[in-house]
């Protein structure tokens, strides 16, 4: 039988703390996000921002989100806890954390998903679609946005990239099955990347 943790009522940044310290699987809801939850383990913290080692359906870990805290609605043990930590027992699924994952801002938490993977997953929040992904790979950070040239879902990339402001970005996602099956598929741009015009000379 698992041993319950409890957590005390005294703020988001208390109870993920204690998530960290703890190892225990947790679920994330961002209500105003996206619905639904959002499975893991906490392996990263900061001010701002928590770093998530996300636990699929198939009870497999399934890479890394970072989510902003200010974006959590509701966090809690897993209410399948033992389920869960026996299913990836038995499956020899280790849980592994980036080392010295950075989590100071946007910029720096894409420049590191790049070191540990070759594809990272932009979601921003959009009005009528909630959260939407961009997938690529960071070609520049700009003072207010992240530069990503970005591969479609038939793995084709783009000739372009594209701007996505850090004020518009909700999560960021590395290290996935489906991004490892993407990059597969794609392998890295061979074409060039079309010129990009300045964001201060953009047509409004």
């Amino acid at each position: 039988m698992s041993t319950v943790v409890p957590f005390r009522s005294t703020g988001v940044r208390v109870i993920l703390r204690e998530a960290l310290e703890a190892r225990i699987p947790m679920r994330f809801a961002r209500e105003k996000v996206q619905p639904g939850w959002i499975h893991g383990y906490v392996v990263g913290l900061s001010r701002d921002f928590c770093l998530i080692a996300e636990v699929g359906d198939a009870m497999r870990f399934d890479g890394y989100v970072v989510l902003t805290i200010a974006d959590l609605s509701q966090i809690e043990e897993d209410p399948s806890r033992e389920f869960v930590e026996k299913a990836l027992a038995i499956r020899d699924e280790a849980l592994t954390i980036p080392k010295d994952f950075p989590l100071d801002n946007w910029a720096v938490i894409a420049e590191a998903a790049m070191r540990f993977a070759p594809l990272l997953s932009v979601n921003v929040l959009e009005d009528d679609d909630g959260e939407v992904s961009y997938i690529g790979q960071l070609v520049n950070v700009e003072s207010d946005a992240l530069v990503v040239r970005e591969v479609d879902p038939n793995a084709h990339w783009h000739a372009d990239a594209g701007d996505y402001g850090f004020d518009e970005i909700c999560s960021i996602g590395f290290g996935t099955g489906y991004l490892e099956a993407l990059w597969l598929v794609a392998g890295p741009p061979s074409g060039p990347m079309n010129p990009r015009v300045p964001l201060s000379d953009s047509v409004h």
